[in-house]
């Protein structure tokens, strides 16, 4: 197996959003690495192979394959894969209604991301966690979410830039 080209045909699988198809060949490439010992890589594609199951529906099969793989990354201090890691398990989670805990894992995943300088995988777990906030009735918490999320991203669209400015405004009210 050339592991390199086999990586690129799963990405080209996943670009073509057959993603049962990438999600199999990542999860094959997983076992793969696992066997040559070299875990990080390992626990990276059984990430992509979640990320490919959670878009084709399959969000319990998303969830078996990125569980525990943040702690691969804790022990190189990989905080941004640490973070990705968690952010995949929590997306699972939030897919299969485990809502209260998708959020404690997506609350992980901002704090890791933010040391890693990663702004803008950042920005979306805090729009997802004020999504969630807001389902559970904390919309002040929800409003400092995403106004942190809005703050993350280097380029804003043309809603985002009104949401940022009303966020802003509320914020600084609320500070007074």
């Amino acid at each position: 197996m050339n592991i390199n080209a086999e990586i690129s045909r799963a990405n080209d699988l996943f670009k073509q959003k057959k993603y049962v198809e990438a999600g199999g060949l990542f999860e094959t490439i997983a076992g793969a690495f696992q066997e040559l010992n070299e875990v990080s890589q390992s626990a990276e594609m059984k990430n992509n192979a979640s990320v490919a199951f959670l878009m084709s529906g399959d969000s319990q099969k998303s969830f078996d394959l990125s569980k525990d793989t943040h702690l691969i990354f804790e022990e190189t201090e990989d905080w941004k894969n640490y973070g990705l890691a968690m952010g995949n398990q929590a997306s699972a989670l939030e897919s299969l209604g485990k809502k209260d805990l998708a959020l404690d894992f997506y609350q992980i995943a901002a704090e890791k991301l933010r040391l890693a300088g990663e702004k803008e995988s950042r920005a979306y777990v805090l729009k997802r966690i004020s999504a969630l906030q807001i389902q559970r009735g904390e919309q002040l918490d929800a409003l400092g979410s995403m106004t942190a999320a809005l703050h993350n991203l280097p380029k804003l669209s043309r809603r985002e830039k009104i949401l940022k400015k009303l966020t802003d405004l509320v914020m600084k009210i609320g500070n007074r």
